[in-house]
């Protein structure tokens, strides 16, 4: 409504542009509830993050975030790690874009192997992939908070290997490894820098689904952001022939490209609770 209000108005002062329809998006996206993050850098404490939660926007992502926040069965977002920070190199220096949490590795209840039920959207992404093709808010700012569904990249190619079957040696593939599960999310630290201002978006918008923003604790978030972390040297000559050859240490490295040296959890989550209204007044005469 507040987009659609807003738009022609502000399209027809002058000098002045109307909202791009990712922005009148999010402008109609409304926060339904708070979910909070106590983050810790090494085991020690670095502060609260509390998200918005835009649960009419994408329901199911929405609420699936907001399960694992609050946790489900004992399964969460409780003591996962922040896995990676992703850069834009411009003039020598990098600027962060997003932070990144794996999420949850399995749908079972921790210290077992009983399944969790009762999780949004079930155990795995797929009922998140209608949702993230008619998605209209973009990632074109710091702050947004978004679920990981799809892939960034194609899976490497399957590695031949001869084993002996019946007898016989024969030639199988190893599989493909598994795509995201839905549960892993990223917080956006900027849209992009000046010479890429959209890279952001293009990385993120064909992958993940937002459901949410950042309330408080973004300079929290800006402070991981600056942590030191494992550096990319995908261009390496090195790092290049032992991909093609499929090194599995190569591979490994890639995996550790962005990770911060120091280990970045999330100590304690859950759902903000809302302070009750205030008693009505009793007004004697």
């Amino acid at each position: 409504m507040v987009a659609a209000l807003a738009a022609p108005i502000l399209g027809s002062l002058p000098g002045v542009v109307a909202p791009s329809p990712a922005v009148a998006a999010e402008l109609e996206a409304k926060v339904t509830d708070k979910v909070f993050f106590d983050l810790a850098i090494d085991s020690e404490p670095a502060g609260r993050v509390v998200v918005g939660v835009f649960g009419e926007s994408s329901p199911i992502a929405a609420a699936r975030f907001k399960a694992l926040a609050a946790g489900i069965q004992g399964l969460g977002y409780r003591r996962s790690e922040i896995s990676a920070v992703e850069y834009e190199e411009e003039n020598g220096a990098d600027t962060p874009l997003f932070i990144a949490d794996n999420g949850v590795r399995a749908f079972v209840i921790p210290g077992s192997s009983t399944p969790v039920e009762g999780l949004p959207g079930g155990s795995s992404a797929d009922a998140l992939l209608p949702e993230l093709a008619a998605a209209t808010i973009s990632h074109d700012r710091a702050g947004l908070v978004s679920l990981t569904v799809e892939r960034g990249a194609p899976p490497p190619p399957p590695k031949e290997k001869l084993v002996s079957m019946n007898g016989k040696f024969v030639t199988v593939k190893d599989p493909p490894p598994p795509g995201p599960n839905g549960t892993g999310f990223v917080i956006t630290t900027s849209g992009g820098n000046s010479d890429t201002p959209g890279e952001t978006a293009a990385i993120l918008d064909r992958t993940n689904l937002v459901v949410g923003t950042v309330l408080e604790g973004m300079d929290v978030i800006e402070r991981i952001a600056g942590l030191p972390t494992v550096k990319d040297n995908s261009s390496s000559p090195f790092f290049a022939v032992a991909k093609s050859i499929g090194d599995k240490r190569a591979t490994v490295a890639e995996q550790a490209f962005g990770k911060p040296f120091a280990k970045v959890t999330v100590a304690k989550c859950g759902i903000v609770a809302e302070a009750p209204p205030p008693a009505p007044v009793e007004v004697t005469e």
